[in-house]
Order: C-alpha cells, then structure tokens, then sequence
C-alpha cells in the first residue's frame, strides 16, 4: 500500500490576472512568489511560477501549475495539475499531482517522484502541504 511522506511546504502571494470568459470556463492566471522550507535542504528556498486556472461551470476550478523550487543549478521545476474547490468564503483548497524536473545532482532523486498536493488559499495567500508518494 502506498504511503505519504513530507516533502515540503510551501507559502506565496498570489497575483491575478483575468484572461476572461472562454470556451472552457472562466481563465485565470495567478502568478505566484514565495519560499519552500522541507527536509531534504537548510532553510527557505525560493519559489515562483503560474496557476493557470479555468473555472467551470459547477464554479470549482481546473488547475495547470508550472513552478521552479529554488536557483541555479539548484532548481526543482514542477508541473502540476489538479482541482480546487471554491468555498463560500471566497477561499479555496486545491489538491494537486505534480511531477518534477531537475539537473541538481542533490536531488535528482526528484525526476522519478511524483507528489501529492494539498493546500488552502484564501486572501491572495495559498500555504500548500507537499507529500512525495512512496510504495
């Protein structure tokens, strides 16, 4: 059976940019900055990147993450893709499956890893809880 182990958190500020109404639902794009702090590194790393997001007709949100997680040669990106429920309090939880991709020696254990994440945005702030998935 599969279990769940921490890989890491991370906090950010969201943007937003509205595309607008299209075929597939509302589009929105929230660029986001922040940190990632977790076990397999000292301290915060940095982290950026965009949310596409589509609202759909039942309100909720698709989402189409792509995020770097650190600098340099010591950069993790991510690709994510998942659902967000739209609370009544204008906030929302995503749940996310993401891949990874990196050249860093340290942690190119990453490229053969997939991750389960879950989160809680509310305020232009999102905290997401990242959980590496291990058989």
């Amino acid at each position: 059976m599969a279990a769940l182990e921490k890989f890491c958190t991370i906090e950010v500020d969201l943007g937003m940019n509205v595309i607008g109404k299209t075929p597939a639902g509302m589009r929105i794009d929230f660029p986001f900055e922040g940190v990632a702090t977790g076990p397999h590194w000292d301290g915060d790393r940095p982290v950026k990147g965009i949310d596409y997001v589509t609202i759909r007709a039942d309100g909720n949100m698709d989402l189409d993450i792509h995020g770097v997680i650190g600098e340099k040669r010591e950069s993790v990106a991510y690709h994510a893709s998942g659902v967000s429920i739209a609370n009544p309090d204008q906030s929302a939880d995503p749940k996310e499956l993401i891949t990874f991709e990196t050249g860093s020696e340290e942690l190119g254990w990453l490229n053969n890893e997939i991750a389960v994440g879950l989160g809680h945005a509310e305020s232009g702030e999102l905290t997401l809880e990242i959980y590496l998935v291990k058989p």
